[in-house]
């Protein structure tokens, strides 16, 4: 059985159990007013008569309330139980009226009553009774978060208050002090049933008008923007239908970061959420954002994406007070210069207008990077290619040696690839500049030999 199923039938079962107090307390009360003719005893069972009806009214809305959400009822109907409540309330309300018609005609004309130790007897057990099933509904109430059962409590509490009073004005009756008692301690109940009843109005009508319960909305603020990577709440709504918290929301991340780590921002919220609201549904929507973190290097790469193009060696300088920025872009087709130009122009452009710090870019085209090519390995081929290499970084001096030399070639393009060792204890700028001269060395002298050569790529070790 499921954690809502197991709610649901505690809150039908203390339900049941509150129909059979309320028949027992109506059948005791029908007796004790038909035999003394007290307004007061009177009041109570007009009391407990509402109170019986509104513990049917509650085992229906529990019912219907925890039936699963549907194609009409996206949100479940657990409102049903806030309308249940409002409609105990009413019918509370419209008792009181009566009672205080009923109380002034007493007043005016007061009739005889009569009492006897049955009557003090039946209001004492009916508060025992009433007492017992309020905290027993008030325990699950709190429990489950039922407003219905909550309604229901609060009916057998007021009994308690109420049925007190009547008993206090029943003993000045008995003892002949005043008649007036009678109808005042019924003013005094009504009184009391209008003012437990207002905050219970007041739930049930917020719960109908979706309004947000006091504080919550800024501790959801809270314990969103806890979470590091939201940069921002662009907008928050809650609203709840019976014990039911939904919260929806749209929060504002940095564009730079990738789906997945998006993704995970998003679930750590959600956890957040629900550990300070258990249960609750929350739905969130995020929106990439531009943050003042961003580098002017970042800003191109995602500008270039947006276009549809990969890029790579972005390098952005500054000369006096202009800034000039470099980058590789890979286009499918290479072989058509003007097309590829146009595309680049375009690219240019569109970094030129949304950055305006930079002065002026710079473009060199590459080929695509993900596709893979049909390649032959010509390194035993290619003897006085290896042989100009090996002249070269013995003269250079360089690094301290070159033990994989390999030359591929694709599409009539040919490629050098070299792993060169070097002494471990450089720093990262020294190997780099270092590979850098060597790869622009071996570039210059082959491409006189081999016009076909494409590029040449060091990788570098430590030795």
């Amino acid at each position: 059985m499921s954690n809502r199923d197991n709610i649901n039938r505690r809150k039908i079962n203390v339900a049941y159990s509150s129909i059979i107090g309320a028949l027992i307390i109506v059948a005791v009360k029908i007796i004790a007013s038909v035999q003394s003719g007290s307004l007061a005893v009177l009041s109570e069972l007009f009391h407990s008569s509402i109170d019986l009806v509104a513990s049917l009214a509650t085992i229906l809305s529990i019912k219907y309330s925890a039936l699963p959400p549907d194609s009409n009822h996206n949100y479940g109907h657990e409102k049903i139980e806030s309308f249940s409540a409002l409609f105990q309330v009413m019918i509370l309300i419209a008792m009181c009226i009566y009672i205080f018609y009923e109380a002034i005609s007493r007043i005016i004309n007061p009739p005889v009553i009569s009492l006897n130790i049955f009557t003090f007897s039946a209001i004492i057990i009916c508060i025992g009774i009433d007492f017992t099933r309020a905290r027993a509904l008030k325990r699950v109430a709190k429990e489950t978060n039922s407003q219905a059962l909550e309604a229901d409590a609060l009916h057998f509490s007021s009994d308690i208050y109420s049925s007190i009073v009547v008993l206090i004005s029943m003993v000045f009756s008995y003892f002949g002090v005043s008649q007036l008692f009678d109808p005042v301690s019924a003013i005094i109940v009504s009184f009391i049933i209008i003012y437990t009843t207002f905050n219970l109005f007041k739930r049930a009508f917020h719960s109908l008008m979706d309004s947000v319960p006091e504080g919550l909305t800024e501790k959801i603020k809270n314990e969103i923007l806890s979470v590091k990577e939201v940069e921002n709440i662009k907008s928050l709504r809650v609203r709840s239908s019976g014990s039911k918290i939904f919260i929806d929301m749209n929060i504002q991340i940095s564009r730079l970061l990738s789906f997945a780590h998006t993704h995970s921002i998003i679930d750590k919220v959600e956890t957040g959420i629900n550990s300070i609201i258990p249960g609750s549904d929350v739905v969130i929507h995020f929106e990439p954002i531009e943050t003042d973190k961003e580098t002017i290097n970042e800003k191109i790469r995602l500008i270039v994406n947006e276009m549809g193009f990969k890029c790579h060696d972005i390098f952005s300088h500054k000369i006096g007070s202009e800034i000039f920025s470099e980058l590789h872009i890979e286009v499918d087709d290479t072989n058509d210069m003007n097309k590829a130009h146009d595309i680049i122009s375009e690219i240019e452009e569109e970094i030129l207008n949304k950055i305006k710090v930079i002065s002026k870019v710079k473009i060199h085209i590459d080929e695509p990077s993900e596709k893979i090519f049909n390649t032959s390995d010509i390194t035993s081929e290619s003897g006085e290619i290896i042989t100009k290499i090996n002249k070269i970084i013995d003269d250079e001096s360089l690094c301290k040696q070159c033990p994989d030399i390999k030359v591929i070639e694709t599409n009539n393009k040919i490629r050098i690839l070299l792993t060169c060792e070097f002494e471990k204890n450089l720093s990262f700028d020294e190997v780099h500049d270092r590979v850098t001269t060597l790869e622009n060395k071996i570039y210059s002298d082959i491409k006189r030999i081999n016009l076909n050569l494409s590029n040449v790529i060091i990788h570098a070790e430590p030795k």
